[in-house]
Formats: C-alpha cells, structure tokens, sequence
C-alpha cells in the first residue's frame, strides 16, 4: 500500500469547486478522489480538515460525507467519525462482478448507440489519445497520473452510450472500489504490457463490436484487479 499518510488528503484542482452548489462540488471531488485511489481504506476523514483542504465552510461538507455514507462510498462509525470503507475480499468481488455487468452493458449500449447514429471518429481518437497517456505514465511509474487516464478512458466510453443513471451507477461502484487501487502498483518496477483491454474495446468502438467491447471491458476488470484479491483479507471468519 502506498505510504502516504492516512491523515493526508489530496490537492484540489481549483476547477473542482465550481459550478455546483457547495455540497455537490465537495461530494463530486471527494468521489473523484475515492475513485482515482487517493483516498485510503480506513483513512479518517474530518469535516475540519476537508473545509480547510477544499477552502469552504464545513456545512456542505458533512452534507456531502452524509451524501457519500448513504452510497456506502463511506462509513459513519459509532463514534460518529467518517472513514473510508475498509472491504474484505468477498465484499470486493461482489462489488467487481456487478462492475462487470453494469461496465459491460454500458460499452454495448455505446457501441449500439455508435451503430444507430455514427460517433464522430475525433471522439473515439480523444478516448485512444487518453489511452496512449496512460500507457506513457504507467511507462514512466506515475501511478497516480495512470489511475486518473485509466478512469478517463472507461467513462470516456460509457458517456457515449449516453445512459446517465447506468454511468451514475458505475461511478458509485468506482468510489467504493477505489481505494483498493492502491494495491494494483504496490512494488512493482515501471512497466508496460504488450497489449491493453483499452486497446481491444477502442477496436470494438471502431467495428461496432459490441461483444468485444464487453469482452474487453470483463477483461479489464477482471484481470487487472487480481492484485487487489491477493493483497485482501477474507471475511469468512468475520
């Protein structure tokens, strides 16, 4: 697991709190940073130290920590303290399958959206541009920068299928899995694979091919998240 403090909170972008009322700009950075993995499982978050890192009063921000407990993004203890959920092995892979099927049903609905009215090519060619960015940090051993390319790919393609409630879904999934993306480069040595899931569902985009858009999709998930369930506990004895 990476060794950044568990008291330690990322740095928001100055994009990040704007043009939503204040709780939906805190809930919306605070999902993107569960999601991108740079908030850890068990970490405590306070409603001091998150109005200081993010500039607003602390009001929106226990309305969004509220928001996000009631997605199960986050835990309110008995203490009434606010931590990351800490998963055990069983409660990942439930969350991973219903990542596969709701994943899966989004690139298919991009690609039969793609066969009815034509995506432009420049939009499939951003989605690939991404890609290749992620590839390059990953190359490099940004890890924190490849996590963030590796999100923008996926939902680069399930906002093409232009299904909101199926892609708001997928979202809150990525929230409560996040976390544990920490344990995908958990020492390893700067390295790039010879072929990518991207690069088959970018294919799949191009062909119209929605059963290997899903392939590429359940591939992904699957496979890249093997490092995850080896480095999880079981919960059978909880």
């Amino acid at each position: 697991m990476t060794k950044k403090a568990q008291s330690s909170l990322p740095t928001p972008s100055t994009a990040q709190i704007t043009h939503r009322t204040l709780a939906a700009s805190v809930r919306h950075t605070l999902r993107e940073w569960l999601a991108d993995g740079e908030l850890l499982p068990g970490q405590k978050l306070t409603g001091r130290a998150l109005s200081e890192q993010l500039d607003v009063s602390q009001t929106p921000v226990r309305e969004a920590m509220l928001q996000l407990v009631a997605e199960r993004a986050l835990d309110l203890n008995p203490n009434r303290s606010v931590t990351v959920p800490v998963l055990n092995r069983e409660q990942f892979i439930e969350l991973r399958d219903i990542r596969v099927a709701l994943e899966s049903l989004a690139v298919r609905c991009a690609v039969e959206r793609n066969q009815q009215i034509g995506i432009p090519t420049d939009v499939i060619d951003s989605i690939a541009s991404q890609h290749q960015q992620m590839i390059a940090a990953k190359k490099r051993g940004d890890y924190q920068a490849t996590l963030k390319l590796n999100r923008a790919v996926h939902f680069s393609a399930y906002e093409l299928s232009k299904r909101k409630d199926l892609i708001a879904m997928i979202q809150s999934l990525w929230a409560r899995t996040g976390p544990y993306l920490n344990f995908l480069y958990e020492n390893v040595e700067p390295s790039i694979e010879d072929s990518h899931p991207h690069e088959a569902l970018l294919e799949a985009l191009r062909s119209n091919n929605a059963e290997l858009a899903e392939q590429a999709i359940g591939r992904d998930i699957l496979v890249g998240g093997k490092a995850i369930l080896s480095a999880l506990p079981s919960g059978e004895n909880q």
